[in-house]
């Protein structure tokens, strides 16, 4: 099993770990920003598409929780036909990047963010359990096509929304036909909804 990851950026611009906080993984109140970053399969094996990897950034604020990722184009992708910052229901058709936060009763929110900037918030008491589809929250967002082709995308979840005691975390990239996390599952095949096998978390008081 990899080595929970604690990333920061120096005066380059480049990604750099450093001491992990006691093994857990601490979401910071902005400016301050968590890192993780995505470019081994789920199984913790060597992706053997190079081109194929995200970052996804993630900080507290006045109003939530900031999430943003950041792709290369992945080879070969596909779009909804849903503008950037729609709601769509069918993501699990498209590249997308996967965010988990978990509550310490076992509930948890996933967050997709397709690569062209639509996305899909669900709420889940167990997993593959979905009790809440957030359809009617109107979610700030954001996307924007870099001039070196690289996607960012990003998603403000409102705090009366997020787990209220977050216990853990984890985050996946599926493109390419390849499945990446940023710690791994277990098992034969990546079931993506194992919350019990997620990085500790918690956010900063």
């Amino acid at each position: 099993m990899r080595p929970i990851e604690w990333l920061a950026q120096d005066d380059r611009g480049f990604l750099t770990p450093s001491a992990p906080p006691n093994n857990m993984l601490i979401i910071p109140k902005e400016p301050k920003t968590l890192f993780l970053s995505i470019g081994r399969l789920w199984n913790n094996e060597k992706c053997p598409d190079s081109r194929i990897s995200a970052l996804v950034e993630i900080q507290k604020n006045d109003v939530g929780i900031l999430v943003k990722t950041t792709t290369p184009s992945p080879p070969g992708y596909k779009l909804p036909e849903a503008p950037s910052g729609a709601r769509v229901e069918n993501l699990d058709a498209f590249e997308r990047v996967c965010v988990f936060f978990v509550e310490d009763s076992g509930e948890y929110l996933e967050i997709k963010l397709c690569i062209g900037g639509q996305y899909l918030v669900q709420g889940f008491d167990g997993p593959h359990q979905m009790v809440a589809d957030f359809a009617d929250v109107r979610f700030a967002v954001r996307h924007e096509v870099l001039k070196n082709g690289k996607m960012i995308n990003e998603i403000l979840l409102p705090t009366e929304l997020f787990p209220s005691h977050l216990t853990a975390l984890n985050a996946f990239l599926v493109a390419g036909n390849q499945v990446l996390a940023y710690h791994p599952l277990s098992g034969s095949e990546p079931d993506l909804h194992q919350p019990n096998t997620f990085p500790l978390a918690r956010v900063e008081e």
